[in-house]
């Protein structure tokens, strides 16, 4: 098995190496890794990183002779993460040091936001370095005479590089092997999941997984489907969790365990997207069905009788109601109602599985929430008996049931990535106007290297998620916007997220995992997509495109909702979960585009006031640091 990087040693080692035989494995490397030849940019890049850093280390060694044992790792692949890889790794004493070389001219934002996130990445989900400091180092290679520090992160250039090294140092020791040999467990994608789950690979070990108990859920479903296969019974189950926190990936890996069983299980979402991009990414039908659909075909016939005796279903706080069924359909039963008739006219025993998110109802007709799953249940409605079992919280929900609560099917904790923790209590205090609350959050949030920025410039936006994703090919970033909001489209950007191009004209599959040479892709960030289009999915970095349908007047929010065709209980409530959709998106941060128009100019300001940065334009050189180097410092 080849090496997952390209060159690794001890600093003296390396500084003994002639120059030649160390390109040439950093050429080989790239060409295993990247299926091409090392481009002539990429040779100069490493030609430069290379005396830029044989000077530094140099230095060191000068000044604390024992630098000469520290190790060094260049082009280190992250597993899993698509070719993604920081240019070097110095193991220094006790610490870890990530140094990404930049032949820019000007230290860009962009520049400290990618080295950031593989330092973070790199704590996180690399087992050798749990626990250990981890020091992101920004070094530009074609200036002299620049060095500062942004955010805790140095950028400089190569001649006062050794002084940062030296001054990360402490005492102890990384065994090197160890190092690049110990597991890398970062948490996929959702789309990246479904592939590894349906391909018969195993989920990464994420710490953070196991720590909130997707394994414990999991493993508690089974034991209940189980149960009702053995005992000829007929259960309802619910998980609950807050955005982010795993339950489409427990729903999925429920419906792959049981579907290599006799008894078949299949995953059901209302989400028309989210289907059409899990069906594209497994280039299957098999697992993932339309529960509209699969509700039409077994609902509503009482001649037919589904394959399937477990069914996991998606977003059940959303299911339409009498009401909506009544104008879509013509048929007086929710769907809750038709779901549960389908499970009774299965033979001998049935499982439902509902996975219920919270603030996430943005569609007409989703407005009832959970009574419907009461009643359902119920007689008259339900002619079978049936068992329900839920979390504590939903436990008066089903009043009057045969209900047992269960602390592990409620997931309380965002699993997109340490840095979005609290994302989503801060997108709640935005969205009811608590500026200053926000504000605290924020600070939290940033300083665990998620940021949040503004910028009025589109062009500004877009060049900066290019550059913070630059030589990371597998990254996926794209613009959001509202579906209710009319302004975008008058602006001479333009910025269409009207229904006909974000809807009916929109590939899904092809937007969420085509790459860049098709030109359907989200990385060409020309057209957006809605509420309706990222619900339940992800981007590493997606642009909010922000539209006068929320807007802050001063003292809070004013909603334009868009007047639909079905009549809404409540329309602004709508509006308000769709931005709640759409700030939650992000697995590395948000960049949130303001139109640089008069009226919402407002708005700028309370996002500001919320927490959210300005977008740094190119930032501003200052001179060289005393480089004082201290030898009781190594």
């Amino acid at each position: 098995m080849a090496d997952s990087w390209g060159w690794a040693g001890t600093v003296g080692e390396f500084l003994e190496l002639p120059y030649e035989p160390w390109l040439r494995d950093l050429m080989a490397h790239h060409a295993r890794l990247m299926q091409m030849n090392a481009s002539g940019s990429q040779v100069g890049a490493w030609e430069a990183a290379h005396s830029a850093l044989t000077a530094a280390l140099r230095d060191c060694i000068i000044a604390a002779p024992a630098a000469t044992s520290w190790s060094i790792v260049f082009e280190y692949e992250l597993p899993m993460e698509g070719g993604r890889r920081p240019d070097v790794v110095v193991l220094a004493g006790g610490v870890i040091i990530v140094l990404e070389f930049k032949d820019g001219g000007q230290p860009q934002q962009s520049f400290i936001d990618q080295v950031n996130g593989y330092a973070s990445d790199l704590s996180e989900y690399h087992e050798a370095s749990h626990g250990r400091t981890v020091v992101p180092i920004v070094v530009l290679t074609a200036v002299r005479g620049v060095a500062r520090v942004d955010g805790g992160v140095p950028t400089t250039s190569g001649e006062d590089l050794a002084h940062y090294l030296i001054s990360s140092y402490s005492p102890g020791e990384i065994d090197l092997e160890r190092w690049l040999n110990a597991p890398y467990a970062p948490l996929p994608t959702l789309v990246a999941a479904a592939r590894r789950i349906f391909q018969h690979e195993p989920l990464p070990h994420v710490r953070r997984a196991l720590s909130v108990g997707i394994h414990e859920t999991v493993e508690l479903l089974t034991e209940l489907v189980d149960d009702a296969e053995l005992t000829g019974k007929r259960i309802l189950a619910f998980v609950t969790g807050v955005p982010g926190s795993g339950k489409t990936l427990v729903g999925l890996r429920l419906v792959y365990e049981r579907s290599g069983k006799h008894a078949t299980a299949i995953f059901l979402s209302g989400n028309g997207p989210l289907v059409a991009v899990l069906r594209d990414a497994l280039q299957s039908r098999v697992f993932v069905n339309d529960l509209h659909a699969f509700i039409k075909t077994y609902g509503m016939s009482d001649r037919r009788v589904a394959e399937q005796h477990v069914l996991v279903f998606d977003e059940a706080q959303r299911a339409w109601d009498c009401d909506y069924m009544m104008k879509q359909q013509g048929i007086l039963a929710s769907e809750p109602d038709l779901l549960v008739q389908a499970g009774e006219r299965l033979p001998q025993w049935a499982a439902l599985v509902g996975l219920v998110g919270d603030g996430q109802e943005i569609y007409s007709g989703e407005e009832a929430g959970m009574d419907q799953w009461r009643s359902a249940v119920t007689p008259p409605a339900a002619s079978a008996s049936w068992e329900v079992h839920c979390p504590p919280r939903l436990a008066s929900d089903f009043e009057g049931t045969a209900v047992t609560t269960h602390e592990r099917l409620d997931l309380t904790v965002s699993l997109r990535s340490k840095r979005a923790d609290q994302l989503h209590r801060w997108v709640a205090l935005l969205l009811e106007g608590s500026l200053p609350l926000a504000a605290r959050l924020a600070t939290n949030i940033q300083s665990e290297t998620f940021p949040i920025y503004l910028t009025r410039d589109i062009t500004a936006a877009r060049a900066y998620v290019v550059a913070r994703f630059d030589g990371e090919p597998d990254a996926r970033y794209g613009l959001l916007a509202s579906s209710h909001d009319k302004s975008l489209r008058r602006l001479d950007l333009p910025i269409d997220n009207g229904f006909q191009s974000t809807a009916r004209l929109m590939n899904y599959g092809k937007w969420y995992n085509a790459g860049l040479d098709d030109p359907k892709s989200s990385l060409h960030l020309d057209q957006p997509v809605t509420e309706f289009g990222c619900q339940g999915l992800e981007l590493d970095l997606p642009i909010l495109c922000w539209g006068d349908d929320f807007r802050w007047t001063g003292t809070d929010w004013a909603k334009r909702p868009i007047k639909r065709r079905y009549r809404q209980a409540d329309p602004e409530q709508l509006l308000l979960n769709s931005y709640r959709v759409l700030l939650t998106r992000g697995r590395e941060g948000l960049v949130i585009f303001v139109p640089p128009v008069e009226q919402l100019d407002l708005t700028e300001h309370a996002l500001l006031a919320a927490g959210v940065r300005p977008l740094p334009e190119e930032l501003e050189s200052v001179g060289p640091l005393p480089v004082g180097i201290a030898a009781d410092n190594a």
